[in-house]
């Protein structure tokens, strides 16, 4: 999914900007000509979008005389930001003009060079709170005229004679009072309609919201100012597979996966203890059992008064995209870890990239102000010149040449593969790759059967002299023939006894042939020959690359393939799955000359593994939940105890949280093992700093280990880029287990030490050691040393961290005296 695709389109955005309750538009020019104004702007108005493109006096005439067109003009022409409170304003609504009060704000947006390109105008309507002010204002005024008018009912039964005079007086204060009671009316009526108006706006504006949200593409969902969900559209609910109520519980935040769940939530939360807008990317749990990954975003709403109202979030499914970011970061990892000298290039020949075994040839630190003539010996340059401009006319050239190292100044061959790569869309050549395996040996090879030859042409007198006795053997040789003859019939039917079959390819001509226990498996013709194109329509389509990648692989780079993958018989339509192993074999030129192994029939073998697989992962889902639920109460209860000083409470708890924390490890253990055989176990790398990662991870075995000292040592303060979370794990399972095998009182000691390409860690314990024996299978999956059943665990921690760094490209062994202790190592590419 490209980075475009995921702004909103204009029309997108116009729609969210209609749905905001504070009342808003824009304006340009001293005339204030209407850009756009959402709904909330147009009812306060009393228009229609007809108004769209009007100066406010033409859109407005009644504002003539009133001072709001001026202050535009001025806000435009100086920049400035004007805002009034409980402002008046008479308008024409339903073509009688009224009388409205306004919090309003005229702000003058300026483009980078200080010139202002717009007004953004926002208005809150206070009518109501305005006239309930004047409405407190006249009943004080009618109670202060009650005030007056006991005081001059006391003055006239004091003083007779001003009776007349006071009368005339009192008569005009009732009749003042008869006025301001029909005005309190008046606006008690006018209030009451505006409440009632205000409440039909609200409904109608949250219909539309729905109508919106449900009709959309989008996951969209309200939470309100506590951060609880109060409404899901009906996505949610179809890609879950929950129930409106479920989801509105809180129940959408198990379907988040594992990893994911502690960093988006804690993104959430922390974007509403600040109310501010928050973006983060998880994986959700679908209906279907599988993992979506969605982008959620959430800018946050405010009331009219300006108090926080919640968020209203929205999330798009970027599942496609990042599928697309971990296989090229497969791709990238296959590319520095491959053996071949693999460049890419500029037109003008300078060096793009080279990956690491490339550059370790050259003896090169760098690729800057480096051409591709830098990477070729001296005398063969001249060559090199006349070769490569050939490729922006014949696209590929392969050429035996010689490179060298610059440190040493030895050179070495290769066989220089080079082919133009194009833009996709204009067919153009806009960039040279070479792709090229190391044939030093071979050539060397080559020399050396010259000076054979040279010794055999001046052998072949003596060999003329033997050739009576070659004669007399002959008969012996066709004896011996026979025999063979009879040793390859039998090993043919051992193989196809086994469920195993013969396959061989042609390089040249790519001609098949297939023993019929191949052919029958595929549900092949028995009398005709193979052909690639069906043998891969008998394959498994998600293997089908794989499988071609290895056709590739060893014809160009005669590598080895062992692979397994599923097959469906093209007659009957059943499924197997089998292994493929495969060599090439060169003849004496270096050339392949065939590329021929096994088919081997792997059924049962693959679906008990499967099987196993799948329980293990679905007995550790699920013990993970109650498990879950216990660590909670627990915790609850520890708070309880520490709070009622009830130290015997406490430390049973402790304990208890510590074991309940061992077999949490135990199942994430058969979690990853589970994963990492289905395929699903993911390496996300980023940067971070190793030296701090090992304090971390120090300090966190600290608080849960208190019978052991752990130093470490001075570390070497580097960067790497890696899975962090996975890498600590490693770090995590070799320090317990230098504590699980070591006496109490001892120490552990953690050593970094850089070397030219890669990082090595040490932790060394003074445990029980390990017998000799028992070394090479230390990092097998579920081996445990024989004799040591005292100590808990299932020998997976070493299968799993073995794995990790594999993945990443390093190693790992450990060295070991027994009675006297172990040292693990492990190693890291540096970047």
């Amino acid at each position: 999914m490209s980075q475009s695709s995921l702004f909103l389109s204009h029309e997108q955005l116009l729609e969210v900007f209609n749905l905001t309750h504070t009342a808003t538009a824009i304006h340009v020019g001293e005339t204030a000509i209407i850009q756009a104004a959402n709904d909330s702007m147009l009812r306060i108005w009393g228009k229609d979008r007809s108004v769209i493109g009007k100066s406010l006096e033409e859109a407005l005439p009644e504002l003539r005389g009133q001072p709001f067109i001026d202050m535009f003009r001025k806000v435009w022409l100086e920049g400035l930001v004007l805002s009034g409170k409980d402002t008046a304003a008479d308008l024409v609504i339903d073509g009688k003009l009224q009388t409205f009060y306004f919090d309003f704000e005229y702000r003058a947006i300026k483009n980078d060079a200080g010139k202002t390109i717009c007004i953004l105008h926002t208005a809150i309507d206070v009518s109501e709170r305005v006239l309930r002010q004047q409405a407190v204002e006249q009943a004080l005024e009618r109670e202060e005229a009650l005030q007056r008018e006991q005081t001059l009912n006391e003055e006239l039964a004091a003083t007779v004679e001003e009776l007349a005079t006071t009368n005339e007086e009192l008569v005009a204060t009732n009749e003042e009072l008869q006025e301001t009671q029909e005005t309190l009316h008046v606006l008690n009526n006018e209030l009451e309609l505006r409440v009632v108006e205000r409440f039909n706006q609200l409904s109608e504006s949250e219909k539309r919201f729905r109508t919106m949200a449900e009709g959309t593409d989008i996951f969209i969902a309200v939470a309100d100012e506590s951060g609880n969900a109060i409404y899901f559209n009906k996505l949610w609910v179809k890609l879950t597979g929950r129930s409106m109520k479920d989801l509105l519980d809180f129940g959408w935040a198990d379907l988040i996966h594992p990893e994911d769940r502690d960093r988006y939530l804690n993104i959430y939360l922390s974007a509403l203890a600040e109310k501010k807008p928050f973006t983060g990317e998880f994986r959700i749990l679908t209906k279907k059992g599988d993992y979506r990954w969605l982008l959620a975003s959430g800018p946050p709403r405010f009331h009219a008064d300006g108090s926080f109202a919640g968020y209203i979030s929205s999330c798009i499914d970027i599942t496609e995209r990042k599928l697309t970011e971990i296989e090229r970061l497969n791709l990238n990892k296959l590319i520095a870890a491959s053996s071949e000298f693999i460049g890419i290039a500029e037109l003008d020949m300078s060096i793009q990239y080279l990956n690491p075994v490339a550059l370790q040839k050259l003896g090169w630190s760098g690729i800057s102000n480096r051409t591709i003539l830098d990477c070729v010996f001296p005398e063969d340059r001249l060559m090199a010149e006349e070769i490569l401009p050939g490729i922006l006319k014949n696209n590929t050239f392969r050429q035996e040449i010689r490179f060298w190292n610059e440190k040493t100044g030895n050179p070495f061959w290769i066989e220089w593969n080079g082919f133009a790569i194009r833009n996709e869309e204009t067919d153009e050549i806009v960039a040279i790759a070479t792709v090229s395996p190391d044939i030093t040996e071979r050539k060397l090879y080559q020399e050396e059967l010259q000076g054979i030859n040279m010794e055999m042409a001046a052998a072949n007198e003596e060999l003329a002299t033997t050739n009576e006795e070659l004669a007399q053997t002959h008969d012996d040789l066709v004896k011996y023939t026979n025999k063979l003859s009879d040793s390859e019939e039998k090993l043919r039917q051992a193989i196809e006894t086994g469920r195993m079959g013969t396959w061989s390819i042609n390089p040249n001509t790519l001609e098949v042939t297939m023993s019929s226990f191949v052919k029958d498996l595929l549900g092949l013709p028995l009398d005709k020959p193979a052909e690639i194109d069906m043998i891969m329509k008998a394959v498994n389509p998600d293997y089908r690359n794989m499988l071609f990648s290895a056709l590739d692989n060893a014809m160009k780079n005669h590598l080895p393939s062992d692979i397994e993958y599923p097959i469906n018989n093209l007659i009957n339509g059943h499924e197997k799955w089998v292994r493929t192993t495969g060599r090439v074999f060169l003849d004496q030129h270096g050339k392949a000359a065939e590329y021929s192994g096994l088919f081997i029939d792997v059924t049962e073998q693959k679906l008990d593994e499967l099987r196993k697989n799948d329980f293990i992962g679905m007995v550790s889902h699920e013990l993970k939940t109650p498990l879950t639920a216990i660590n909670g109460f627990v915790q609850v209860l520890q708070r309880k105890a520490k709070k009622d000083e009830d130290n015997y409470a406490a430390i049973a708890l402790d304990k208890t949280h510590s074991q309940i924390r061992k077999m949490t490890n135990m199942i994430n253990g058969f979690l990853n093992v589970s994963r990492l055989e289905s395929g699903k176990l993911l390496i996300e790398k980023t940067n971070f700093s190793l030296g701090e990662l090992l304090k971390e991870t120090i300090e966190e075995t600290y608080v849960s280990q208190s019978s052991h000292q752990i130093i470490l040592n001075p570390t070497c303060e580097v960067n790497i880029n890696a899975d962090r979370n996975k890498i600590g794990n490693v770090i995590s399972n070799l320090i317990s287990n230098g504590l699980k095998y070591s006496d109490n009182g001892t120490r552990i000691e953690i050593t970094c030490k850089l070397h030219h390409t890669e990082v090595e860690i040490q932790i060394k314990d003074e445990g029980i050691g390990i017998k000799p024996e028992d070394i090479d299978k230390l990092f097998e999956r579920y081996y445990r040393v024989q004799g040591n059943h005292t100590i808990s665990g299932f020998g997976i921690g070493l299968y799993l961290s073995a794995e990790i760094i594999e993945r990443h490209g390093g190693r790992i062994w450990a060295e070991s005296e027994e009675g006297k202790g172990s040292v693990f190592h492990f190693t890291l590419p540096l970047n």
